[in-house]
């Protein structure tokens, strides 16, 4: 169903997996998925500060930042494509 992860979970995915897991309110935390998920934003985004966006994000919202959101992991990706530097895009 899934491919396997190119490479083992470093310091800097397991950072942003904990706080996926403890610390994004309302954050629907799946070890597998998101493995995967950290994993391709890691990817997709390779000058960003990925933990920094997620933290900027759910204070940006005031510590709820997923109240009624229905996709979260797609609500996240937004955010970090809209980080991006303009002329990256």
């Amino acid at each position: 169903m899934f491919e396997p992860l190119s490479e083992p979970l470093d310091p800097d995915r397991l950072a942003i997996l904990d706080y996926l897991e403890h610390h994004l309110t309302a954050y629907p935390f799946d070890p597998d998925l998101d493995a995967r998920f950290v994993e391709e934003l890691l990817r997709d985004f390779p000058d960003l500060d990925v933990l920094e966006q997620i933290k900027a994000f759910r204070w940006y919202y005031d510590d709820a930042p997923l109240t009624g959101v229905k996709k979260p992991r797609v609500t996240l990706r937004r955010w970090l494509a809209n980080a991006r530097p303009r002329d990256r895009r």
